[in-house]
């Protein structure tokens, strides 16, 4: 212990006596694990954090698919009582819907994110109160029972200021009478990993929403999510075949709904956001886990580098050592923790900066008003992940230095002079690491640019609407309890007031928009097909609308008509349908007059008036799908979405419809106020194309100024240590440009071939990133190719610059160097 302890203070003085080497190697290292600190942040918080509950690595999240859906999705509320009351792998098994209230208290309207859950929630989680107490085990089983509100200690602490006497105040739902009876402990935010719940409500109270009555009944709403524990001693795979079980007496039971049904249990952690994310985020995290690896691996090159610069020059020292009966393992050792010591120091301002750039992660903001819960702070995972990776850094940086410079020959050492020795025998591993570092550089920069090409493919696809110039507003007039009859009177006058105001084009109304959360989904058949009890059959998305829609969004109809303000108020039922469902329930026919069935609602045909193009309707990645429009005034609403196509800038008229809004209702919550421009960026939209591209970018660019610093240094001290030889050239005769060409000839054929090298690793590596792109293959040719050439021209540069000092030397000099 006592020569560790010695070798690390010798380190540190030799460290102490260099501080421009130690400054640059330590900032190298600091560049490359701060990246993967960040990076790793954000993995520990959607994959490996475990749920402030107790033993959450029981937890599983249950999901079920079908043949027309394989996705793991939600399950509906009989399905959930037949498994926990039919599977014997759970000790308990618990769930929840989520949805936005309007919370009244004090005379205080607002819009509150709530999570409706079965009584048993708290409980199988393990969670105490902070204050009062929590839904109980008893209550929620009878709808409208119960109208009890449990706070999230965050929310608690910012709409009632962390008053202890709100247990038992009286508040209003969505109209109906409530109190409140507990508030959570701090720590907890809810188990929807993205969302911070704001109230907590029995799941027999989602008959606040006038839309839901519908979940306690029917076995194809799958509106539930559900997490269940695990019994002791039973495993994963058990409990799935267990509950497949259970799913083909359902089956049976109820085959119009349930045929086909297979179930998955997913951990928890691994179902974050959503039981369909099992698949495709950890697929996320390894990829931009292993970019964030390559950058790490090009710094530590570069310091690999550095050191074996630094060792020629030191190998007097080291032939003195060994001279005076120091064994090679003690070289060996010393050298090791000089570059542990630069691992440290660079995984401490590292850390720093990882710590940095993980709450500016944080802080982004989507579209919108949903509490969105990003919590990327460092815990011990992150910083044992650092501080892992940082000693690695140091030991992966000094091995070969430390291996090579403890091989030096005695008697060659001493005989140089102290002009380093080696020095030939180095070359060819430093002409190695600048491969190995242009290779890295080009495939982070290739990831880059596909990234980068996917968001201007994205953003140039043809949405199916024009979301320039107009305004969005959401309202949800159930949140101050109105009526069907209030509800209806209230939008037809608002809708009245914002058509009539200067400035605006046009104005409607609907139940959802392009791309947003809400999505409404029903299984379709042509009419006169019979329903397929073996499986549902095609199924589409649909949006109820009003008059001028497809004026308002820019949404062309290409054959037929809009929908009329007639056809609100009829009761013959009518819809405008894409071209994706015209071909698909009536191939190689005209769609036009053809009715079909959505056997979702109410199995009434309905009539096809008109046929729009194919566009973007639930997310960006979306493939062509079918999609249906129809009559707003057909099925009521609380909830619906004020469009609003302006002249001018849409965000200058957000105050004068506002005040329109108010004069109505000076109560009603407003939310999601934004243009359409901006809801393009949310969460189904470019937010994630946004962030990989952002992400990639910066990643590419770290890794290409490392790279770049990598060849300016070999290629300089290359032409250094050639320098007699160059004055011997220049003494007979030897002109410039060719002293030019022969140091830039050997410092550019590396870069040449770290490019090839780098193609060929990159066409492999980005195999993986397929799902992740949009409108681009992994090995498109303009990217690899732009890549390749940016790379090398500025690599010329760095070859350039030392080249061209080289050519400046004085012959005199020259030949009197050492």
């Amino acid at each position: 212990m006592e020569t560790v302890w010695s070798d690390i203070r010798h380190g540190l003085r030799v460290l102490w006596k260099s501080p421009g080497f130690t400054a640059v190697a330590v900032v190298t290292l600091a560049l490359g694990i701060g990246a993967n600190s960040a990076i790793f942040s954000v993995v520990n918080a959607f994959l490996l954090r475990p749920l402030p509950v107790k033993d959450p690595q029981q937890l599983m999240v249950l999901a079920n698919s079908h043949p027309e859906n394989e996705d793991p999705h939600n399950i509906s509320y009989p399905d959930y009582l037949d498994y926990r009351a039919q599977s014997d792998a759970f000790s308990d098994m618990s769930a929840a819907d989520i949805d936005f209230v309007g919370l009244s208290a004090d005379g205080k309207a607002e819009r509150a994110f709530a999570y409706l859950v079965t009584g048993n929630y708290f409980s199988m989680l393990g969670i105490e109160p902070a204050l009062g107490r929590l839904i109980l085990p008893a209550e929620g089983k009878t709808p409208g029972a119960d109208p009890v509100v449990v706070l999230d200690y965050k929310y608690w602490r910012r709409r009632f200021g962390g008053d202890p006497s709100v247990v038992g105040k009286a508040v209003s739902v969505n109209g109906r009478p409530c109190t409140i009876v507990g508030v959570t402990p701090e720590p907890f935010h809810g188990t929807f990993a993205i969302a911070e719940a704001e109230i907590y409500m029995p799941l027999s109270m989602v008959v606040v929403d006038p839309q839901s009555n519908e979940i306690f009944t029917k076995r194809d709403n799958h509106t539930l999510r559900i997490l269940a524990r695990l019994k002791a001693g039973v495993s994963r795979q058990t409990a799935q075949a267990s509950l497949n079980v259970v799913a083909a007496q359902l089956a049976k039971q109820y085959p119009e709904s349930n045929k086909g049904n297979r179930m998955h249990v997913i951990p928890e952690n691994l179902a974050r956001p959503d039981a369909n994310s099992s698949g495709q985020v950890p697929l996320v995290a390894s990829v931009f886990l292993a970019l964030v690896g390559l950058v790490l691996l090009v710094a530590c090159l570069n310091v690999v580098n550095l050191l074996l610069s630094r060792a020629s020059v030191r190998s007097k020292e080291y032939a003195i050592r060994a001279a005076m009966g120091a064994a090679r393992v003690r070289l060996v050792r010393q050298m090791l923790t000089e570059s542990v010591l630069l691992g440290v120091l660079g995984g401490g301002l590292g850390a720093v900066a990882g710590w940095w750039a993980s709450q500016m992660l944080a802080g982004i903001q989507l579209p919108g008003d949903l509490p969105f819960h990003f919590d990327f702070g460092m815990d011990w995972r992150v910083f044992g992940y650092s501080f892992g990776i940082a000693m690695v850094a140091g030991l992966v940086s000094g091995l070969v230095p430390a291996l090579r410079s403890s091989k030096t020959n005695v008697h060659d050492a001493l005989r140089e002079g102290g002009r380093g020795a080696g020095g030939d025998t180095h070359h060819r591993v430093r002409d190695a690491l600048v491969v190995a570092q242009v290779a890295g550089s080009l495939v982070l920069l290739v990831a880059a640019g596909l990234f980068v090409r996917s968001v201007g493919n994205a953003r140039s696809v043809n949405l199916g609407f024009q979301p320039e110039h107009v305004l969005l507003m959401n309202l949800d007039v159930a949140q101050r309890g109105y009526d069907e009859t209030r509800g209806k009177a209230f939008f037809k006058e608002l809708e009245s007031r914002v058509r009539a105001l200067p400035g605006v084009q046009s104005a409607t109304l609907s139940f959802t928009y392009p791309m947003n959360y809400d999505n409404q989904n029903a299984w379709i058949r042509a009419e006169g097909q019979p329903r397929d009890v073996a499986g549902r059959g095609p199924s589409a998305m649909y949006n109820d609308v009003g008059t001028d829609y497809f004026g308002t969004m820019g949404t062309p109809v290409l054959r037929g008509r809009e929908l009329t303000q007639a056809d609100q108020d009829s009761p013959v039922r009518v819809a405008v349908i894409n071209e994706v469902m015209a071909k698909k329930l009536w191939p190689d026919q005209d769609a036009l007059g053809k009715r079909f069935i959505s056997e979702n609602q109410d199995d009434k045909p309905i009539e096809v008036v008109g046929i729009t193009g194919i566009g973007k309707y639930g997310w960006i990645f979306e493939d062509p799908s079918p999609y249906f429009y129809q009559p707003l005034g057909q099925a009521y609403h609380s909830q619906r979405v004020l469009q609003v196509r302006t002249a001018g800038a849409p965000e200058n008229m957000t105050l004068t419809v506002l005040k329109q809004i108010h004069e109505l209702d000076p109560d009603l919550p407003v939310f999601d106020v934004m243009t359409m421009t901006n809801a393009l960026n949310g969460g189904n939209g470019f937010f994630l194309l946004n962030m990989g591209a952002m992400f990639a970018g910066a990643l590419g660019g770290l890794g290409l100024v490392l790279a770049l610093v990598g060849v300016y240094g070999v290629v300089s001290y290359a032409a250094s240590r050639r320098t007699q030889e160059i004055g011997i050239r220049m003494a007979l005769g030897a002109g410039r440009p060719s002293i030019l060409k022969m140091v830039l000839t050997r410092g550019f054929g590396l870069v040449l071939l770290g490019i090839g090298a780098g193609l060929l690793l990159a066409f492999g590596l980005t195999r993986f990133m397929a799902n992740m792109l949009f409108g681009i293959r992994p090995g498109d040719p303009i990217t690899f190719g732009g890549v390749a050439l940016v790379l090398a021209v500025v690599s010329l540069v760095a070859c350039y610059i030392p080249a061209w000092r080289a050519t400046l030397v004085d012959p005199l000099v020259a030949l009197r160097h050492e």
